[in-house]
């Protein structure tokens, strides 16, 4: 609350002025020095709980209903996962699926892969990637790899990003915002060329005026890998055991790989094939678990805080030269070339948000169903209605589900 976020101000300032005593004045005697460590440890313990009291975590599923999620865990696999509707709408994905899913929108069509370690009770996968062998030795703890085919080049004067969007402004407190403060200096060290925003508050702005939504975007060199197939040649297979051997990596060479990529998107064009990874700051965003990790003097803590509530969305869009100086990435600004609502199965939005986020796809099974009675074909034709046959046939892990359910 107000108070709350005065007495943090408050703490800060003091253990600020404490410290600067004790700097400016080295010759004050022992009692200085013992008073002047005595408030600095006040202060600090008051700071860390203010920020422990941030990182209490939101109550888990906050949004769906108890009934509807037990209807998604009748259709989504039952480990924890991150869940994905793209837009426009093709259903409902999941990660570490056995092949990489398309998509296809009005700029570009192409590929997409979100895969990491397995999860409890998550059976061995049957995709070509062994994704437990995958993480073995490596910090990052998910990756993000996506496949593009333009279908006219992005203009030349328009700007390529990537990165995160918020659906909702969110009001933060002063401890919040230390600590989102925290996290934007911790991804520009890592990655740096970040832009963020916490957006428009809607109640300060004039009517009718458009409003910029939160968001993390960077540079389309943060991604950490790409590959360029000219037109005619066989892409890549975003499961192929050999794809980090493929194509430029930024890992030990950023200021070359930072010129390669300004080179590809001057000559980004309509016919090749052009490849990306991502998981540069993946070992601060829990995505599973829905919290943010790893940073610096601060604990995990619940991504809602920030965000609002799921979902996240993922995006990749070019921007409109500014008018008038403007400098905000407003959605009049954007043309999206991927974008892609993401939660965890650990914290869903409510159903009405999924259906209209996956164009009606989930459709919820008669009430015997909702009370565990649903025979194998009522199970197999709601995975049609979700995924539709085209999917279903060539997705190895669930065309048996169907055969074996039209046998039943």
């Amino acid at each position: 609350g107000h108070h709350g976020s005065s007495r943090r101000c408050v703490a800060w300032r003091a253990a600020g002025m404490s410290a600067y005593w004790m700097l400016e004045y080295p010759d004050g005697g022992p009692l200085q020095w013992t008073v002047g460590f005595a408030l600095v440890a006040i202060c600090w313990a008051l700071i860390r709980n203010a920020f422990e009291k941030l990182a209490r975590p939101v109550s888990a599923q906050a949004d769906i209903t108890k009934v509807d999620q037990d209807v998604m865990t009748q259709l989504m696999p039952p480990q924890p996962h991150l869940e994905i509707a793209l837009d426009p709408p093709t259903g409902l994905h999941w990660s570490n699926p056995s092949t990489a899913y398309r998509f296809e929108n009005e700029f570009c069509s192409g590929e997409y892969l979100f895969f990491h370690p397995p999860t409890e009770g998550e059976e061995v996968s049957k995709a070509k990637l062994d994704f437990a062998d995958y993480f073995k030795g490596k910090s990052r703890i998910w990756e993000l790899r996506v496949q593009f085919n333009f279908k006219q080049a992005p203009s030349a004067d328009r700007d390529l990003f990537f990165g995160t969007e918020s659906e909702e402004y969110v009001p933060l407190s002063a401890a919040a915002k230390q600590v989102l403060g925290l996290c934007v200096a911790t991804v520009k060290a890592a990655v740096g060329g970040l832009y963020h925003s916490p957006g428009d508050d809607p109640k300060r702005m004039l009517a009718g005026e458009e409003v910029e939504k939160p968001g993390f975007s960077l540079p389309l060199w943060a991604f950490d890998q790409f590959i360029v197939t000219p037109e005619g040649e066989a892409r890549p297979d975003l499961m192929d055991r050999q794809f980090q051997s493929m194509g430029s990596k930024r890992y030990g060479r950023v200021k070359q790989y930072v010129q390669e990529m300004s080179e590809l998107r001057q000559n980004i064009a309509a016919g090749p094939t052009y490849t990306f990874a991502f998981w540069g700051t993946s070992r601060f965003a829990d995505i599973i678990n829905w919290r943010l990790v790893g940073v610096p003097m601060v604990g995990p803590i619940d991504l809602d805080k920030f965000i609002g509530r799921p979902p996240l969305h993922c995006v990749l869009y070019d921007l409109a030269p500014s008018e008038k100086g403007e400098k905000r990435h407003l959605h009049s600004r954007k043309r999206y070339y991927f974008r892609a609502a993401i939660w965890s199965s650990l914290r869903r939005p409510r159903w009405e948000r999924m259906q209209a986020l996956t164009g009606g796809a989930l459709q919820k099974p008669p009430e015997t169903a909702s009370a565990g009675k649903a025979s194998k074909r009522g199970l197999a034709s709601r995975w049609e209605q979700l995924l539709g046959r085209a999917a279903l046939s060539c997705c190895g892990d669930f065309a048996s589900l169907r055969t074996a359910s039209q046998k039943a």
